[in-house]
């Protein structure tokens, strides 16, 4: 490259490198990569998240929740209901038996076996009976 100069007329410039020309850091080509597959990642599992609907609740669940408002209703308190289920199918409806434990209007705990019919399926289940025999 030719560059003026007032003392001596026409001189040639030094050579410098430019920018471009630098090889890039060695951590580059392996991070960007990283941070472009992460974001893809994050993005996907976001929309994912937002397209996938509520769980239906189960009939373990179902049967769980109506034995314990029947046994506040009651007035017992400290109300256990086991997460261990016997689940079968019975003419068309789900039976769900197993075991609770609460504490009687009397202070007294109390230990009882449960048993539960659910029909329906997905978003229409509902208990149709439930029942606490001591």
């Amino acid at each position: 490259m030719l560059v003026m100069s007032s003392e001596t007329g026409v001189r040639e410039a030094p050579e410098t490198q430019s920018d471009r020309s630098k090889p890039a850091p060695r951590w580059a080509p392996v991070a960007v990569p990283v941070l472009i597959v992460a974001a893809g990642a994050a993005l996907l599992g976001g929309i994912v998240a937002a397209v996938t609907p509520p769980p239906v609740a189960s009939a373990e669940s179902l049967c769980s929740s109506a034995i314990e408002t029947k046994l506040i209703a009651r007035g017992h308190t400290n109300v256990d209901v086991s997460r261990s289920f016997t689940v079968t199918d019975a003419d068309g409806a789900t039976r769900v038996s197993g075991s609770v434990a609460s504490v009687g209007a009397s202070g007294r705990v109390d230990y009882a076996e449960l048993r539960c019919v659910v029909r329906g399926d997905g978003a229409a289940m509902r208990v149709v009976s439930a029942r606490v025999s001591d």
